[in-house]
């Protein structure tokens, strides 16, 4: 009995290993500095973007609206990745708590659409370029 029970631990702690270092992989694509043009669908406005990946953080900055935040992961893929945006400065220019989708198109690009709060439709989208 005693054989089953450390036989189980160490297959618990690989599995769990295993995962910890698969999702890292997938969110590795993202690490990195993008940059790009913000599009409002609603009011034909657009606005600078700058995103900065480092490990499990995410920072974007709206540098022309003068507001920033960070986006909490929900869910990642080998080629996608679904956030909730919270604006941590700057709250009178941008929306808080919005959901959003980034899509990698090449490792020099991805494609960002944002929701507004209880919406379903896309009401921002960008193209964002990897600086170099």
């Amino acid at each position: 009995m005693r054989r089953v029970s450390v036989i189980l631990v160490v297959v618990l702690v690989t599995a769990s290993l295993g995962y910890g270092q698969g999702q890292h992989r997938r969110q590795g694509w993202l690490t990195g500095t993008w940059e790009g043009t913000g599009y409002q669908i609603d009011n034909n406005e657009t606005w600078t973007m700058l995103l900065t990946v480092k490990g499990r953080k995410y920072k974007i900055e709206y540098p022309s609206l003068n507001c920033e935040g960070v986006w909490r992961p929900i869910s990642f893929s080998s080629n996608s990745a679904r956030f909730r945006e919270k604006i941590t400065r700057g709250l009178e220019a941008c929306t808080n708590n919005g959901r959003l989708v980034i899509q990698r198109l090449s490792r020099r690009q991805i494609a960002y659409r944002f929701k507004n709060p209880g919406e379903r439709d896309v009401t921002a989208s960008a193209i964002l370029n990897r600086k170099k």
